[in-house]
């Protein structure tokens, strides 16, 4: 049976990035682990690189992943959702009321007022958008009641 393991994130700073998404979802931090070393300059593409890669572990057992990138080009993207190949996490919390609370606190407001959805696979899921650290658009989600 398939199912995510992660979502890998490029970040440009692995603390502020992990404050922002364990805020976001109450999640278990793990790390900052250093990888280095001939396997990960094969794996990335990166020769000479260290990547620092910090967990957060959601409710389902599924994580994201934050990876900085030492010694690379760290060229940065326009992470916009608008544009071709964007990709942007979409995390179910518990109370949404609450996870933006937590955010404004790291100074991350949303992009507009918490919306319902009315039809598809989300129906009846309130949902907004924030946008964390690195621009990277971040959908919050809150399951019908």
């Amino acid at each position: 049976m398939a199912h995510i393991h992660h979502i890998g994130i490029t970040v440009s700073d692995s603390e502020n990035a992990a404050a922002f998404y364990a805020a976001a979802t109450e999640g278990e931090v793990i790390g900052p682990l250093s990888k280095s070393g001939p396997m990960i300059d094969a794996a990335t593409g990166y020769p000479n690189v260290e990547v620092l890669l910090t967990f957060i572990r959601l409710t389902d057992g599924a994580f994201l992943e934050l990876a900085e990138y030492r010694g690379a080009n760290n060229l940065r993207i326009d992470p916009d959702n608008g544009h071709i190949g964007a990709a942007h996490p979409a995390i179910v919390v518990e109370d949404i009321t609450t996870a933006l609370a937590r955010l404004a606190a790291l100074g991350h407001e949303p992009l507009s007022q918490t919306m319902t959805a009315t039809a598809g696979p989300m129906e009846g899921y309130r949902y907004v958008y924030v946008v964390g650290p690195d621009d990277v658009r971040v959908e919050l989600l809150e399951a019908p009641h």
